[in-house]
């Protein structure tokens, strides 16, 4: 069973997002030329590098070494062949959002595009797992607090993918041959 209210107390993601888009709104604040393209691709290089990239690269890794604590951390059954699959995608899609420091323009496409997918789909996953149709966790729907916590950091994640890419333009951009 899915676990859809994280054992993890202290909301790490949460923070770090927070911490995130505070640091991408002082540089996009700083910037002599502000346009909304450059505003956009900011804030979409800040949620790949910082939110997709660096910290989901150190779960997968963690995931790999140490299955079991990582299971019992985020709540979830250990030893699962799905928990190998998952921690391996982890560390292909973080390398991936990390290359957008590289690359630009079409580039931020793939890793904006992949990690939206998968926040939205562990956004469903979580609340489909909640639903009444598969028993809810320990006897009882998600908490107002949860539900926000689960939207923060993994629906809004989303949203931000796409909203940023819209506003970066790349998705215009004809790609290098």
């Amino acid at each position: 069973v899915l676990n859809t209210y994280p054992v993890m107390e202290v909301p790490v993601f949460l923070y770090l997002l927070v911490a995130l888009l505070s640091a991408a709104s002082i540089h996009v604040a700083r910037m002599r030329d502000r346009t909304m393209r450059r505003a956009g691709e900011i804030f979409l290089l800040y949620v790949l590098v910082g939110y997709c990239g660096l910290p989901q690269l150190a779960l997968g890794l963690w995931s790999l070494a140490s299955p079991d604590r990582v299971a019992a951390a985020l709540g979830f059954p250990a030893g699962s062949p799905f928990q190998d699959f998952t921690s391996i995608s982890l560390v292909g899609m973080s390398l991936l959002s990390l290359l957008a420091l590289r690359y630009r323009g079409t580039f931020l496409i793939a890793p904006a595009v992949c990690w939206s997918v998968f926040f939205a789909g562990a956004t469903y996953a979580h609340l489909r797992a909640a639903g009444p149709l598969h028993g809810f966790h320990h006897g009882a729907a998600l908490s107002h607090a949860s539900m926000l916590r689960l939207f923060a950091t993994h629906g809004l994640i989303s949203v931000l993918l796409v909203g940023s890419l819209i506003a970066s333009g790349a998705w215009r951009e004809k790609a290098v041959p």
